[in-house]
């Protein structure tokens, strides 16, 4: 089969490369390390923050997510890794403790994560689950503590859920193992007898350890590798975000002499969306654009197990984020293989990673070998698997070298060879293989996915059958693979496994998050979910009329997780008030709970809303349990997109902040602008706090008087709200964020930079597009100016257009609407990540199309958002 050449093809010298593949040297009694056990989804640090918001709210796409993640005969993901919180920052935001003190029942309803991995488990009951922590909460602070804190976790997932942890980390995640803890934690687990129902002790007593989860290469290595005792206590090696072994060898050594297994346990996924990354034109080396690969791309990940495979012997790569369902601007944002961030309407992206994926999982029988050797897995076959890609954390494929990885049946009678092609450059294989139980004369199937041809859909080449393959008289099989393709040579006939033949779902248009259009109410919470349910997913991933009550589903009456909010430090729960009324309570407090370690340290904040929302005004009231203090406060934040500090209330653009002492300030990205205090506060009180931004109007209210307007300069001009308190137990009811008259509360529409084709943005002149960029970025993608005359254009129906992305300040524009000169030599504002830096309003509502024309400077463009 050839095909046709990419153009820069004679720019490098092509050689046929050689595969042989011997039955004999497949290892069908290696049990563990060679086993190819697929991939995992890792749900942790609030990255599934609003993911049971779509099962309560929109159950047939979760449903449809499980079944594309865990179901079929193949399925992509055989693994739930949870990583337990402690209420406090780990990066993207906090998981819930499910012991927030040490005499408190364990809560596992509280973390989505051991919810996931029930459902996940209705569509494969060989699902593995394991746990571990990144900092524990104050009362853990003992190893013997912490051995309770994860039995009481156990018990509780297993007495909730009805399935056991397969695997634990005793240890912190990314820290070094250590090994004498390890060793006892093993010990107990295997010998504890104590606390348990009938039936419970010897599922515990199965549990298996894995450590260390360090970032980089394991440190423990040779230590495995000379202590038995410490092998026997540890069934799996994992490491995070590198693909290489040790100078000694030891992790190869422990999966092919000591049938150890050994993880990736946190691995890359897609540094963007799959969909956009076409219209990039950086040359990598020396052709603009890169389809489906280049950096941080779906085909980076698939050098990434090939690589991890034939350098230390991984065979199972755990992603984090594998399911973004948190919102746009949070740490590692657009690091994902399925983003689900808008559970009020469905809307979920699946990305060309997860078809990259399937490349491996979907030609192979995957998972974990059982004691006699007959559950058929896979084995990887190292004599037949070669990685010339270069670096650990990216990958880089591209100087056109073999990159390849071949499984087998353990009994020889299938094989497939996964080939990635991360350049620019077409490679020929020859395939070889001797020795399988093969029928006579047999054909290989090649299966491939890439970028669309020009014209064609996004999709149009993903998981293609491009043809059968007839051996040669000297019985190979010969294949060119294209640029920036990825293809599966398989002896399998998969052509009715609905599972692989299924394209991935299309996302459609994503509806705002507007509430109520005829009350000009876009949410409103006042946290009492009584008489809410929320629909049980049966076997196969069917959504069943049985219902649960929603309270209980998400941690009940002490402390339920609302809709639609995404912590990012503390703890912010619909709460049973001693009336019997429901509010949303702040739950860390430093005297009740005390205040655990942060990755990124700040006071508890939470987020709800839609990133498009623009004019709004937001309301909420809030009332301190505790005596006044200077760190016992209530807030209110407007027009939060994320960053850096989107931690803490310094991230928020605009808020209104009241202290338990009566004082009360506006705050824009955490520094006072004007402040006052209230005559006759009484602490002890509800009070009203209400934020209005319009334009560039900011304006505060507290108990319904004005305490404030400022006009900002440079504004931020859309995004969520935000609500936030010091570590107190402090209560807040009665959300409300609503239109303001005369004024559009949100983007028609609103594109990334790299959405250029149909009715997308039109460049012309130089412009430098890229992707793989920072976590603050919309899609990780940005377009720069590359001098005077360059233009960008979009035609809509509105009445103007935002334009968003990190600036200097430095570009002067022309504005033309429909073809006419409307303003001259105009400058742009300085901002940052999703702030607006230049902004055409008050056009006729109607159909316009908006050029700007760079006169000098340099514009960096981000995302357009369309005015209604």
């Amino acid at each position: 089969m050839i095909g046709p050449a990419h153009p820069a093809a004679a720019a490098a010298p092509e050689e046929t490369v050689d595969v042989a593949v011997n039955a004999a040297d497949i290892a069908a009694d290696n049990r563990n390390g060679l086993t190819f056990k697929g991939f995992g989804v890792l749900s942790a640090n609030s990255t599934s923050a609003v993911l049971l918001d779509y099962k309560a709210q929109h159950p047939d796409s979760y449903a449809r997510l499980l079944r594309i993640l865990f179901g079929g005969r193949h399925p992509i993901m055989t693994h739930v890794k949870i990583e337990m919180g402690n209420d406090r920052n780990n990066s993207t935001g906090p998981d819930p403790a499910t012991m927030r003190t040490e005499t408190e029942p364990a809560n596992v309803a509280r973390a989505p994560g051991f919810q996931l991995a029930a459902d996940a488990k209705k569509l494969n009951p060989d699902l593995k689950v394991s746990i571990l922590r990144w900092n524990a909460p104050v009362w853990a602070n003992t190893n013997d503590k912490i051995y309770k804190w994860y039995k009481d976790t156990i018990l509780a997932a297993y007495r909730t859920y009805g399935y056991m942890v397969d695997y634990v980390n005793p240890g912190v995640n990314e820290a070094a193992a250590d090994l004498a803890w390890t060793k006892q934690y093993a010990s107990l687990v295997r010998t504890d007898a104590d606390g348990f129902r009938p039936g419970e002790a010897a599922r515990y007593n199965r549990i298996k350890v894995v450590i260390s989860d360090e970032a980089g290469i394991g440190s423990f290595g040779p230590a495995m590798v000379a202590d038995a005792d410490l092998r026997d206590a540890v069934a799996a090696a994992g490491y995070h975000y590198n693909t290489d072994d040790d100078s000694g060898g030891n992790f190869t050594r422990l999966a092919e002499e000591f049938d150890e297994e050994v993880w990736n346990s946190e691995a890359q996924a897609t540094f963007s969306n799959s969909r956009y990354r076409p219209n990039n034109n950086t040359p990598d080396p020396t052709v603009p654009g890169t389809g489906i690969g280049g950096a941080g791309s779906a085909l980076e990940m698939a050098n990434t197990v090939v690589k991890g495979f034939v350098k230390s012997r991984r065979t199972h790569f755990v992603y984090q984020p594998a399911i973004g369902s948190f919102y746009e601007g949070g740490q590692y944002a657009f690091k994902e293989l399925v983003s689900a961030r808008d559970p009020w309407s469905g809307w979920m992206h699946y990305d060309a990673g997860l078809a990259v994926l399937q490349h491996f999982s979907s030609f192979a029988t995957t998972g974990w070998e059982n004691s006699d050797g007959t559950a058929g897995i896979w084995r990887v076959i190292p004599q037949a698997s070669t990685s010339t890609a270069t670096g650990t954390n990216p990958i880089v494929g591209r100087n056109g070298l073999p990159n390849y990885l071949t499984m087998a049946a353990p009994d020889a009678t299938a094989f497939s060879t996964v080939i990635v092609n991360d350049s620019e450059y077409p490679r020929t294989y020859r395939i070889t293989p001797t020795g399988f139980r093969l029928k006579p004369n047999p054909k290989l199937a090649a299966w491939e996915t890439r970028a669309a041809d020009p014209g064609q859909p996004f999709d149009a080449n993903y998981k293609r059958h491009i043809g059968n393959i007839t051996a040669g008289p000297d019985g190979t099989y010969t294949i060119k693979v294209k640029p920036y393709a990825v293809v599966s040579v398989t002896s399998l006939d998969v052509t009715r496994d609905p599972a692989w033949t299924a394209p991935l779902p299309v996302e459609g248009k994503r509806p705002v998050l507007d509430a109520d259009p005829a009350r000009g109410v876009l949410w409103a919470d006042g946290f009492d979910y009584r008489g809410k349910t929320v629909p049980v997913i049966g076997p196969g991933g069917v959504v069943t009329p049985r219902r649960k009550g929603f309270v209980d589903t998400r941690g009940g009456v002490t402390g339920a997780d609302p809709l639609y909010t995404w912590d990012r430090n503390g703890a912010f729960e619909a709460f049973r008030a001693e009336d019997g009324n429901y509010v949303l309570r702040q739950q860390i407090d430093r005297a009740s709970t005390g205040v655990g370690r942060a990755w990124n340290n700040a006071d508890p904040i939470t987020g709800v809303g839609d990133l498009r929302w623009t004019d709004y005004q937001a309301r909420v009231d809030v009332r301190f349990e505790r005596a006044p203090a200077a760190d016992n406060y209530a807030a209110l934040g407007a027009r939060s997109t994320g960053g850096g500090n989107s931690h803490g209330l310094a991230g928020t653009p605009y808020a209104i902040w009241l202290g338990s002492d009566g004082t009360w300030q506006l705050r824009r990205t955490g520094t006072t602008i004007v402040s006052g205090t209230l005559a006759e506060f009484d602490a002890t009180a509800w009070h009203r706090l209400a934020l209005r931004v319009t334009g560039n109007q900011v304006t505060g209210f507290v108990d319904g008087s004005q305490v404030f307007s400022w006009t900002d300069e440079v504004p931020f001009l859309s995004g969520r709200v935000d609500v936030a308190s010091g570590f107190h137990h402090t209560r807040f009811d009665n959300l409300r964020i609503e239109r303001v008259p005369g004024h559009r509360p949100y983007y028609a529409e609103f594109l990334d930079n790299l959405q250029m084709n149909g009715t997308g943005l039109v460049y012309g002149g130089g412009w430098r597009h890229t992707n793989g960029r920072g976590m603050f970025e919309y899609h990780r993608t940005a377009s720069t100016s590359q001098g005077p005359g360059a233009t960008i254009a979009h035609t809509f129906t509105g009445t103007g257009l935002d334009f968003a992305g990190p600036n200097d300040g430095s570009a002067r524009v022309n504005v033309r609407v429909d073809g006419e000169l409307v303003a001259a030599d105009q400058p742009t504002r300085t901002a940052t990540n999703f702030q607006q830096t230049f902004d055409v309003r008050g056009l006729p509502r109607g159909r316009h199309t908006v050029t700007l024309e760079v006169l000098t400077g340099t514009l960096v463009v981000d995302a357009v958002g369309v005015r209604g």
